[in-house]
């Protein structure tokens, strides 16, 4: 029965910490733990948030590769050669 309660209130802070979590708005951290106000433009994180969209761009390439059994994607989506 105590495990029950321990349980239940593990739940409940997991879940008050999930709604404080999903209440908040996304942020920008960078390598120092620090949050990022200028993301876009010439500042300082410009790096940071470059190497982000170059890494899901690379990932987006492997998967269409994948997809298209290594055809070019010119030619397997618009038939260009």
């Amino acid at each position: 029965m105590e495990n029950n309660k321990l349980n239940d209130s593990e739940s409940t802070e997991d879940t008050e910490n999930i709604s404080n979590i999903k209440n908040q708005d996304p942020k920008w951290i960078d390598n120092s733990g620090e949050e990022v106000n200028d993301v876009f433009g010439f500042n300082p994180s410009a790096e940071l948030v470059n190497g982000r969209a170059a890494m899901i761009g690379f990932l987006m390439l492997i998967l269409t590769e994948l997809v298209f059994h290594g055809r070019p994607v010119t030619s397997a989506i618009f038939g260009i050669n």
